[in-house]
């Protein structure tokens, strides 16, 4: 019976072990973004390959890439990490951030966010509509209201990183 105690008390903590180096490796992009300083200069030198969808300078013509321009640094950091580690699946990105470090990455988010969000054009009926999801979202389809995250004004909430 003891050796049967000894082989289980093994089994389950060769599991915790396991689960212990799974949950340090996902986890490691959050100590690696604290650790990385983003420059602004040299993330407008590397973001180029954004450029096509993104536009220039973040602000994107083509209603279908969203603008990069002004949103959070940390904001845009965990997307990045977050698409390039599979955790979110844009699938024209694919591949795009296959090449670039923590660094690059840190960089690219450091220069939209210091870029100024143009205005565009809107249907004023879509600005009604868009503007009712914000506040109180879809219960419908379960899209909760932008609100809570983006905050009243849209600038985001601090506090919580975007």
């Amino acid at each position: 019976m003891n050796g049967e105690f000894i082989r289980v008390s093994a089994q389950i903590m060769n599991k915790l072990f396991k689960g212990l180096v799974v949950a340090l490796g996902l986890s490691s992009s959050a100590f690696v973004s604290a650790e990385v300083v983003g420059d602004v200069q040299a993330g407008k030198d590397k973001s180029a390959v954004c450029a096509a969808c993104h536009g220039a300078d973040g602000n994107s013509a083509a209603g279908n890439f969203p603008k990069l321009a002004g949103q959070g640094e940390r904001y845009l950091l965990k997307q990045m990490y977050d698409q390039k580690e599979g955790r979110r699946v844009i699938v024209e990105m694919t591949g795009l951030l296959d090449g670039f470090s923590d660094q690059d990455m840190a960089d690219v988010a450091a220069y939209f966010a210091a870029q100024t969000t143009t205005v565009g054009q809107a249907d004023p009926e879509l600005v009604e509509e868009g503007r009712a999801l914000y506040r109180a979202g879809n219960p419908a389809t379960k899209m909760a209201a932008c609100i809570a995250c983006h905050g009243p004004s849209g600038k985001g909430v601090e506090a919580a990183g975007f």
